[in-house]
């Protein structure tokens, strides 16, 4: 009977340390997937940040390209403006010309 309990206790010994081996790897897998899953999520903000930074940079660049259209455009009102302007004094100085001679074929 003695054999029979040292062989017993050997076994279950074995399997007693078998069983915590399983539960420190497991606990080890789960560290590293946990792990990896953090890597993961911080490369996929990384990449968010970095496409937002383009993305605004390129906008910027936009918006001082049509800041500097706009300014053209502005210039082209302005002297389109004047223009008109004098034009109209035109039309205004030949209207008063021509006044003198509507009165004299209304008569």
């Amino acid at each position: 009977m003695d054999i029979a309990k040292i062989i017993i206790v050997i076994f279950s010994a074995t399997g007693f340390w078998k069983l915590i081996e399983l539960l420190v790897q497991f606990k080890g897998q789960n560290r590293l997937k946990d792990a990896e899953i953090h890597n993961l999520q911080v490369q996929g903000n990384s990449l968010i940040i970095e496409n937002y930074k383009m993305w605004s940079e390129n906008m910027e660049k936009r918006l001082k390209e049509l800041e500097d259209k706009n300014t053209e455009m502005t210039e082209i009102i302005t002297e389109q403006r004047k223009k008109i302007e004098k034009l109209e004094k035109y039309v205004d100085q030949l209207e008063e010309e021509i006044k003198p001679y509507r009165t004299t074929t209304d008569e």
